[in-house]
């Protein structure tokens, strides 16, 4: 079974990573626009949570803020209030280079 999902959108939630029993966890939302149908003006937005996890929970705090566009793939799963949420498995950067980051000192390379 395929369960991949790959979403670009903008966040609407401020960006805190959480550290609970030795795993870091960073939860935030994100505005996702339809797609214009003909001959209606208004473009309707869909609203998403996400859950990002360990380094990648790091590096979506340290590079992205309320407010950014964010690109990434991941799965779609079940929460526990039968919700559905969007785990977080690669990020994927918008621009024409790439940037390596130490997320824990916050140094680029």
């Amino acid at each position: 079974m395929l369960n991949k999902i790959m979403m670009t959108g903008r966040i609407t939630t401020d960006l805190n990573v959480v550290t609970e029993e030795d795993r870091s966890y960073c939860k935030f939302c994100i505005a996702v626009d339809q797609q214009k149908q003909k001959g209606i003006d208004t473009i309707e937005t869909d609203t998403f949570t996400c859950i990002a996890f360990d380094d990648n929970a790091k590096s979506v705090s340290f590079l992205y803020s309320k407010g950014g566009i964010i690109t990434f793939v991941g799965s779609l799963r079940k929460a526990p209030d039968n919700t559905a949420v969007i785990i977080v498995e690669e990020l994927h950067f918008q621009n024409r280079f790439a940037v390596k980051v130490d997320v824990d000192s916050g140094q680029l390379f």
